[in-house]
């Protein structure tokens, strides 16, 4: 038998519970109230993008698709500039319109002109940072951070502002679109009065329907301006270099086209160790923590909304409106760990929960390690292996990662310390302190891109902040185009690799430290302990090696009393895993979604795949949300 198998059944005899801690030991849920809650930044994303017409494979038709052309983050008083000019771009156009009219000339498209003179920019979001409480790992009150967009109809803003002046312009021309020349003369007649008597009913106003809440769980990160209350990326969308930003990709659910409802209030937390609790460590993979803590950010961030609602500052959400968590890598297991939380809290009927969509999350971070001991570039689909190699990892920063936030956090850690773990020789390289650098200046810290650089640095000059690394190129062994791999057998100390060693053989751990790690690893694994009653949609790709696909088949072989739909009808990377659930359903029917769509790409671009794609009707972001929100038959 597989000794990862093996091991996963002696370790589950001894942990039925997924969870660190007993939710009494995180402190109960208080009611949520909107007066504990601090907003402390409001600020605007200008989306703006265009219309394409292209040729749907599937129907043969041709389909009209909104082509992204990027998004501006402004502060409101650069917004309400910037909404000046374009309401005077308006303006030139309704003047364009009262030219038209006086001629009875053929009317203009107002839409597709107003589109023109406002640049594109047609959707718009209002963002509001604030805190909120919640509980740190030793069940104390803590402030934290996060960001919640809302829907904002910037075509109604902008048309609002100019209505006033040109009533009858604007009418007549909307009517003169419509009607011909009778509705322009209509328009001309009695348009000051009309017009402003009908604006309400022609154009909605500023403040749109979300029709469902996106939980938004971030990826990892290293750096606090990658964090979503320090989110302010203004390039398109399309040019970003890394996967640091997929706070903007979750910003995208927020959108409101004046002709492409629905659109979605969108919650994304900070976590804790990040936004205003940046000089706090961060409690990586510590799952029922975060889940806890962004459930608290969920509930904060709706007590607000709903006050806005109440002062007339926000639109109410439809009556039908649902919740679904949604992130990839880190926040692949994050969206999962809230998901359970909220069922297994009772919590799904106040958040009007519909599921999670899970992209390459670190699920089971046991079989996660013994993957990067174990795999010799394994893909299951026999076409061709990845970069990865036995004993090393594809993301340095990773193990490091890892075993700070369980010695930081978890309870069955806090009396070990980092070196037992680590050699020295590679703490010399500062990976600890690229991780705390999150609470120095900007220009201090260090994103997980900028720390795989000062990886091929250091292979390169041998030496770090005037130390010298021993043995580089056995350390560092090689770079694959994407990521410096490490050798874990440089990275760890000897009796931390000799006992991974043990485990991959299904052997008895020799030291207590490491005993003590499977304890809080497996702790937090999501494959096991509980039976989803909502909804999940996975995506994952067999060629991640960073957090490898091997996560995925835990779940479906830990959960097989779910029913499972495949969106490769043949199943052919799990069956060649070994892993074949009893239960395959139709997809109107299942319980999980297995979006395998074979990406040969590792874990950054995969997770680009998975986001900026989500743009297009058949991305997996959209059409597994889109799943979820549909409901079980």
């Amino acid at each position: 038998m597989n000794p990862r198998i093996l091991l996963f059944l002696a370790l589950s005899l001894v942990f039925t519970s997924a969870w660190a801690q007993d939710e009494e030991d995180l402190g109960g849920l208080p009611e949520a109230k909107w007066t504990d809650v601090i907003v402390t930044d409001v600020s605007y994303a200008l989306f703006s993008g265009v219309d394409s017409i292209v040729n749907n494979p599937k129907t043969g038709q041709k389909d009209t698709i909104y082509v992204d052309k990027g998004m501006k983050i402004y502060s409101e008083k650069e917004f309400q500039a910037k909404t000046q000019d374009r309401i005077e771009a308006v303006q030139r156009f309704v003047k364009r319109m009262e030219e038209h009219a006086s001629r009875r000339a053929p009317a203009v498209n107002w839409y597709e002109e107003w589109t023109k003179e406002g640049k594109h920019e047609r959707s718009a979001a209002r963002l509001y940072s604030y805190k909120y409480p919640s509980v740190d790992a030793d069940g104390n009150t803590v402030y934290l951070s996060a960001l919640m967009g809302v829907p904002y109809n910037s075509v109604g803003s902008d048309i609002a502002g100019v209505i006033g002046a040109y009533p009858g312009a604007v009418l007549g021309g909307m009517l003169g679109t419509a009607l011909g020349p009778v509705g322009t003369l209509v328009g001309g007649a009695g348009g000051a009065a009309l017009g402003k008597r009908l604006f309400g009913f022609v154009i909605p106003n500023w403040k749109a329907k979300p029709d469902n809440v996106v939980i938004g769980c971030h990826v990892t990160i290293t750096s606090n301006f990658e964090a979503p209350t320090s989110y302010n990326r203004t390039s398109s969308i399309f040019g970003l270099a890394n996967f640091t930003t997929d706070t903007g990709m979750m910003l995208y659910y927020t959108r409101y086209d004046l002709l492409r409802q629905p659109c979605s209030l969108v919650i994304l937390p900070d976590y804790e160790g990040y936004g205003c609790t940046a000089n706090r460590p961060h409690p990586y993979l510590y799952q029922e923590l975060t889940a806890r803590q962004v459930v608290d950010a969920t509930r904060y961030g709706l007590a607000l909304y709903n006050h806005y609602i109440e002062t007339g500052d926000a639109a109410k959400l439809v009556d039908n409106w649902r919740s679904v968590c949604i992130g990839f890598s880190q926040g692949g297991s994050v969206s999962l760990a809230t998901h359970k939380f909220i069922e297994t809290n009772d919590l799904a009927d106040e958040l009007h929960f519909a599921g999670s969509v899970c992209g390459d999350g670190p699920y089971d971070p046991v079989n996660h390690l013994l993957y990067y001991m174990t795999d010799n570039g394994e893909t299951y689909d026999g076409k061709k292996k990845t970069a990865h190699k036995a004993e090393n990892v594809s993301m340095p920063i990773v193990m490091p990662l890892i075993l700070k936030g369980m010695v930081d956090s978890n309870p069955y850690m806090r009396q070990h310390k980092i070196t037992d773990y680590l050699t020295q020789n590679f703490l010399n390289t500062g990976v600890i302190d690229f991780i705390e650098s999150k609470s120095k200046p900007q220009k201090e810290q260090f994103s997980t891109d900028d720390i795989n650089k000062v990886f091929k640095k250091i292979k390169e000059e041998k030496v770090y902040n005037g130390k010298n690394i021993e043995d580089c190129d056995l350390l560092f062994p090689f770079y694959d185009g994407d990521n410096m791999h490490g050798s874990l057998r440089y990275m760890l100390t000897k009796g931390c690799i000799e006992d991974f060693r043990h485990m991959t053989k299904g052997e008895s751990l020799k030291n207590d430290y490491m005993k003590d790690l499977v304890k809080a690893l497996e702790s937090n694994n999501l494959t096991v302990g509980w039976k989803p009653k909502h909804r999940i949609g996975f995506y994952h790709t067999t060629y991640d090696t960073v957090v490898p696909y091997v996560n995925l088949l835990s779940f479906i072989r830990n959960q097989d009393e779910l029913s499972y739909y495949f969106q490769d009808s043949e199943r052919r990377y799990s069956k060649k895993a070994g892993v074949n659930p009893t239960h395959i359903v139709p997809e109107e029917n299942a319980d999980v979604y297995i979006y395998d769509n074979n990406c040969k790409k590792d874990h950054v671009p995969a997770g680009q795949e998975f986001f900026l794609l989500g743009r297009l009707d058949n991305a997996p972001d959209k059409h597994l949300m889109n799943w979820v929100l549909t409901g079980k038959k």
